[in-house]
């Protein structure tokens, strides 16, 4: 008798992606999943409502900047800077995709906490805040880097 062991399904369905209103590129999921390392304990329900809440978040954030590139003409975010890519693929999709994927993991980061943690528990608890930290400051990079501004600000006391 042999066995077979067949891959794992995935944690959201094949190809699924959250959509945006249409100017921004839609979000795959799975492949959040992979360059995140979002485990199944996340279901997709919830990886779903955050990254929704991220493209919220990212999208506020680039609102001005958005309305200047449509006021120029772009019907879409490629439409901008077109012929700009890393990797093959448009440079500011790639940036907006990051920006929403690391806004979408600190929330997911902050909010899964247990409620009735021991000491072991705590510990990671802190070293999830961090993490939820460098996320926030790695989407505020990404759109930093859509607007064009720098990463450090520095004020004098």
């Amino acid at each position: 008798m042999s066995f077979i062991a067949l891959p794992p399904d995935p944690a959201s369905p094949d190809g699924s992606t959250v959509e945006g209103d249409g100017w921004y590129p839609a979000i795959d999921r799975n492949k959040m999943r992979d360059a995140l390392r979002i485990s199944t304990i996340v279901t997709d329900t919830r990886l779903v409502a955050a990254i929704m809440g991220g493209q919220l978040t990212i999208e506020r954030e680039l609102v001005n900047w958005r309305a200047a590139r449509e006021d120029e003409g772009a019907a879409a975010m490629t439409e901008v800077e077109p012929t700009r890519t890393v990797g093959g693929e448009h440079r500011l999709s790639v940036l907006y995709t990051r920006a929403v994927r690391f806004a979408a993991a600190a929330e997911l980061a902050e909010l899964h906490r247990d409620l009735t943690a021991t000491e072991d528990g705590q510990a990671r608890a802190d070293t999830e805040a961090t993490t939820a930290q460098e996320y926030h400051r790695l989407a505020t990079n990404a759109v930093r880097d859509i607007l064009g501004t720098g990463r450090v600000a520095v004020e004098l006391i």
